[in-house]
């Protein structure tokens, strides 16, 4: 998908897309940008999209700032950019900044029939070939990394009961989540007060009544919108309404074994994931016949000694968001 930011002036000036069989489809927004807050604050909304088309004069930002947006942008996004500015001169500080930052699709031509012709070799495979931007290296691959064909799951995490481990497997979901590619969200549904004890220690930034740290969001009220999974911690609580996955998180030490059996009985004929923590090997059997059913899958938690880092747990965190 192309998402094009555009002044009113030049609103109508990618309509000409649509004639062409292989185009990709349009996202059209109109008005006046200021593109360090949009790289902030909403293109997370738009990171499905492949094409980024940016009319320079639809943004309120220093030509230095603008610049500077962009070159973050690209550490952030795969995303392609081409920018509109219209008679803008290759002598113009602004044109090299543009490919310093990295962008080589730098429409310039004044006649609309023009413009057009540039945008349509900037969108091309090969991208506009007469200017050269400034090589960008590419970060090494940390592990695994997926693309998420989701849009705002629940999935909600419930405790036998406490003390055992549910918010350090909510963050370490939350952690992986955020790790393989996906905008997550932390909603801290209990009284534990965990949020801000995380902000202070990972100096996050205040964000929409929470706090951002990457492409992980932590708050104590579920975000509008924007997130791949929203990740809610109830603890001890229940939720009141149906969520689009439960994990029921229980104890299998002989004086937890009473509250597990509870809280399976209570969610008997819901599906949901049960994740019992510190099981030794030789015993995981006996656990999965006692509580797996028809409806209650059972998976052993590995020791996660970093609540912020989900690792030891990933096969589990897979499994349960593959669909």
């Amino acid at each position: 998908m192309i998402l094009y930011l555009s002044s009113q002036q030049h609103t109508n000036l990618l309509d000409f897309l649509a004639e062409q069989e292989d185009a990709l489809p349009v996202k059209k927004m109109t008005g006046n940008f200021m593109l360090k807050q949009f790289v902030v604050y909403d293109m997370r909304n738009f990171s499905h999209c492949t094409e980024l088309v940016l009319d320079r004069i639809a943004f309120g930002d220093e030509d230095r700032d603008f610049a500077q947006a962009i070159e973050e942008f690209l550490t952030m996004y795969n995303t392609r950019i081409t920018v509109i500015c219209e008679g803008l001169k290759e002598n113009n500080p602004l044109f090299g900044a543009l490919l310093s930052a990295g962008v080589g699709n730098i429409v310039t031509n004044v006649e609309i029939r023009g413009m057009q012709e540039e945008i349509r070799q900037s969108l091309s495979s090969q991208g506009m070939t007469k200017y050269h931007p400034k090589e960008r290296k590419q970060p090494k691959a940390q592990g695994e990394h997926y693309r998420f064909m989701a849009d705002g799951v629940r999935i909600a995490l419930v405790s036998s009961q406490s003390r055992i481990g549910t918010t350090t497997t909510a963050l370490g979901f939350t952690s992986w989540l955020g790790s393989v590619g996906a905008s997550v969200a932390y909603v801290e549904r209990n009284d534990s007060g965990i949020i801000s004890y995380l902000s202070d220690a990972y100096e996050m930034d205040e964000e929409a009544g929470g706090y951002r740290l990457e492409k992980m969001w932590y708050g104590t009220q579920p975000p509008d919108a924007g997130f791949h999974f929203l990740i809610e911690d109830y603890g001890t609580d229940r939720p009141e309404v149906d969520t689009d996955i439960l994990l029921l998180v229980c104890g299998t030490k002989p004086y937890e074994i009473v509250h597990t059996m509870k809280l399976l009985e209570k969610y008997d004929t819901k599906p949901a994931f049960v994740l019992c923590p510190f099981v030794e090997a030789s015993l995981q059997d006996t656990y999965v016949e006692a509580f797996q059913t028809d409806y209650h899958k059972v998976f052993f938690l590995e020791y996660q000694p970093d609540c912020m880092n989900g690792s030891p747990n990933a096969k589990i965190f897979k499994i349960i968001t593959n669909k």
